[in-house]
């Protein structure tokens, strides 16, 4: 019976013994990309127009590169079948039209209010007039314990 040292050492010995494990190379695109969205420096949505036994579909994956500057597609994807492509299309024109109607209602609510650091109404149950507080922009001097004068 092998103590707990044996089998380590016998465990280093064999591991020195086996070749090196050959690096991983990236694998190959399915299909033909169609559309790559780029998500972050390291990051993409691939977009692929793909085939699987002889049926066609719609592959859209997310994709890593990693340090050594290879592309791997991670977990998240979906395919679509192409009975489901006009439900998609259908759903991206209403995201589309919920998405310029968003920008509209924002583009027109930065058009009413102040400009930040502009003359704002106190705040509610506040005392002190914001005219009275020292610069904002650090210029003149500032004592804290100062009282106000009005």
């Amino acid at each position: 019976m092998s103590s707990a040292n044996d089998l380590r050492d016998r465990a280093r010995k064999l591991q020195e013994e086996l070749p090196p494990r050959p690096s991983a190379t990236p694998p190959v695109e399915n299909g033909r990309r169609i559309g790559t969205i780029e998500r972050a420096a390291d990051e993409q949505i691939r977009i692929n127009w793909s085939e699987y036994e002889g049926k066609p579909f719609l592959s859209i994956r997310m994709w890593k590169r990693y340090d050594d500057g290879s592309w791997w597609p991670d977990k998240r994807g979906i395919a679509i079948r192409i009975r489901e492509l006009p439900d998609l299309a259908a759903a991206i024109a209403e995201a589309l039209d919920i998405a310029e109607a968003d920008v509209r209602q924002w583009r027109e609510s930065q058009a009413g209010p102040p400009a930040r650091g502009g003359p704002r109404p106190p705040m509610p149950g506040r005392r002190m007039d914001p005219a009275t507080l020292p610069p904002a922009n650090g210029q003149g001097d500032f004592d804290e314990f100062e009282e106000p004068t009005s």
